[in-house]
């Protein structure tokens, strides 16, 4: 018997990627913004990168829900 795997689409590997990138920006944003040399615009840059990773992985959450409700 061969083994039955599920090949991913791109849109379903894009919203994976969006997730992964988001998850790591909002997890090494605090990290950079306390190990980081220069102090002049931390705080616009730290808000920044959280920003970007929430907007990242909620939007791949709302792509993979409306994705769900379509098939």
């Amino acid at each position: 018997m061969a083994d039955q795997t599920q090949v991913k689409s791109a849109g379903e590997r894009i919203e994976d990627a969006m997730r992964e990138v988001g998850t790591l920006l909002i997890a090494f944003a605090p990290l950079d913004a306390a190990l980081s040399e220069r102090k002049e615009h931390i705080a616009g840059f730290l808000l920044l990168f959280l920003g970007l990773g929430a907007l990242l992985f909620v939007g791949a959450l709302v792509l993979e829900r409306r994705r769900s409700h379509v098939e």
